[in-house]
Parts: structure tokens; C-alpha cells; sequence
């Protein structure tokens, strides 16, 4: 009985030896690609008359989904003077033009830096447009 109960141990032993081993596959899921928008080319003028700076923003947004546009103003000291943002709401498209303007009447004479971003419906941003102007 002795043997035959070693003999059955012996043969499960062997039999576990065989087993195990290999590699495990780790399953990651996809996350779905991102595509935030891009500005693609701008352009602006400085209307002096009026005191505005007028120009426009031309974007890609492979997802469709722009939300809004933000325009932010700084001096030659790097502060912050003015901050807009513009609601665009347009889902569904992937390219086109928007128009921006910054108001300057009121601003004293410097340089002054903007800063231009989009938007899209999920908090993703754009590229950023910077460009300078002064005020005489």
C-alpha cells in the first residue's frame, strides 16, 4: 500500500512539474485616440482709428467639436490685462475660420503680447497663437 500510494505521489509530481510556466498576456484596453484642435494660420491688423486689433484664426479640429476661443492680453511686464473668452459652439466642424478682436482704447501706451486658444468639448486645447502689438 505503501508503494502504491509513493507511486501515485511520484506520478502526481511529475505530472505538476509539467504544468506552469509559459508567459502571461496582459490585456490593456485601447484608449481611444485624442485629437485636440489645432490653429493652423492667423492674421490680424491693427485698426488705429478705432483702436482695435482685428484678425482671424483658421483651425483644424479632427474630433468636430470646438467649444470656445480664449484671448488673453499681457503688458511688457508679463502681466495679465485682459482675458476673453468667446463661446463658439461648433460641434461637427473640422475646419474653418473664426474672428477675433482685442479692444485697446483703454490701454496705455506699451507693448503688449497675445496669447489665442480653442477649445474643443472635452477641455482639450490647442496650439497657441502669440503675436505682439504696441499702443502709441
Amino acid at each position: 500500500m505503501k508503494r502504491i500510494f509513493l507511486g501515485v505521489l511520484a506520478m502526481m509530481m511529475l505530472v505538476m512539474t509539467g504544468c506552469g510556466g509559459g508567459s502571461v498576456e496582459v490585456v490593456v484596453p485601447i484608449e481611444p485616440a485624442i485629437y485636440p484642435p489645432s490653429i493652423t494660420s492667423y492674421q490680424y491688423s491693427k485698426d488705429t482709428v478705432r483702436e482695435f486689433v482685428n484678425g482671424s484664426i483658421n483651425f483644424n479640429a479632427p474630433d468636430s467639436d470646438i467649444d470656445s476661443m480664449t484671448v488673453v492680453v499681457f503688458d511688457s511686464r508679463g502681466y495679465e490685462i485682459a482675458r476673453t473668452t468667446a463661446a463658439l459652439n461648433l460641434p461637427g466642424v473640422s475646419q474653418g475660420t473664426v474672428l477675433f478682436s482685442i479692444d485697446y482704447v483703454t490701454y496705455p501706451a506699451d507693448k503688449f503680447t497675445f496669447s489665442i486658444y480653442l477649445t474643443d468639448f472635452n477641455g482639450y486645447t490647442s496650439n497657441q497663437v502669440v503675436d505682439t502689438f504696441w499702443v502709441p
